[in-house]
């Protein structure tokens, strides 16, 4: 009776073990996984670009190095190097590591011919230290050949907050038309929102609040607002544009992620228009966000990378 009850004890552990070993199999990825990217920067600029992707904890490969385009780089920091018995990463969770290799672009021979204003590129190739090689979706990464134009604008301030909301206040230095203001990619159109706040006078005031608070030691009240508590029009309102800018009238962007956004973004929101003598321009106000990834996040992107 004993030696049945050891035998039916052992075959619930091997069931179990065999069920923990399928489901242990079924969460591993069968290659890294790189999340989506929207960066903008500029030939002059020489800060390098970082790129996140996810691996499974079993895997110590790391990234040899990356082709685009036809262009070798090779990392110049890479957060997901093993040196050692612990691993560097990211970000922990259950079954991967989030982890991210670093490239430098600043002595790239860019593809960027004389009528190109920019050179962009979706896709790269990446070649890790175990001989596996990946081709694989970043998002979209743009290069321009010249650096935007800040003349037209003074920047005065600028903030970012904890609820995903930037502002930049600027101020017109020529008389100028702003015909429309835009999120450069399609992808993230639905993931941002933009109001346009042109009320030189209450702009002002609010600034002199806010150094007036500042300087006391009190916390900034513009730094705990709600965003429906934030002045301004939305871009997407078509009766806002065109709108005249006098010299030296005011110009505030507020900007807010969607919380639950799933990119890593770099670029600038575009405002164009107009000169008073009839020359385009375009300025751009920066705006730099991560995700905030949870494993319910994780395992979202994972599912939508994997049935792609």
């Amino acid at each position: 009776m004993k030696e049945k009850i050891l035998w039916i004890g052992l075959l619930i552990v091997f069931i179990s073990w065999i069920g923990n070993y399928f489901y242990f199999q079924s969460k591993q990825l069968d290659q890294p996984i790189f999340l989506d990217h929207y960066y903008e920067t500029y030939m002059q600029d020489e800060s390098p670009l970082t790129f996140y992707y996810l691996s499974n904890k079993t895997d110590d490969a790391v990234i040899n190095h990356v082709t685009i385009d036809g262009i070798d780089l090779y990392p110049v920091l890479d957060h997901g190097v093993v040196w050692s018995s612990s691993p560097t990463f990211e970000q922990e969770f259950t079954h991967q590591y989030l982890k991210s290799v670093t490239l430098d672009f600043a002595h790239v021979p860019f593809p960027i011919n004389e009528t190109d204003d920019a050179w962009s590129f979706e896709e790269i190739t990446v070649t890790f230290t175990n001989g596996q090689t990946l081709t694989t979706d970043i998002g979209e990464v743009r290069v321009f050949k010249n650096l935007q134009n800040h003349e037209l604008f003074n920047f005065h301030s600028g903030s970012t907050s904890s609820e995903h909301i930037h502002q930049e206040i600027m101020v017109a230095t020529i008389p100028l038309t702003v015909e429309a203001i835009q999120i450069p990619f399609k992808e993230l159109v639905e993931e941002l929102d933009v109001k346009v706040n042109v009320d030189t006078k209450l702009i002002k005031e609010n600034e002199s609040l806010r150094q007036r608070e500042s300087t006391t030691g009190w916390q900034d009240p513009f730094g705990v607002l709600e965003w429906h508590e934030i002045k301004g029009i939305s871009s997407h309102e078509e009766k806002l544009f065109p709108f005249q800018l006098e010299r030296d009238n005011w110009l505030q962007l507020s900007m807010q992620m969607n919380p639950n956004h799933k990119s890593y973004v770099n670029f600038g929101v575009e405002i164009t228009g107009t000169t008073d003598d009839g020359k385009p321009f375009m300025r751009k106000s920066t705006i730099i966000e991560h995700p905030t990834l949870t494993q319910k996040v994780l395992n979202e992107i994972i599912d939508e990378k994997t049935r792609r």
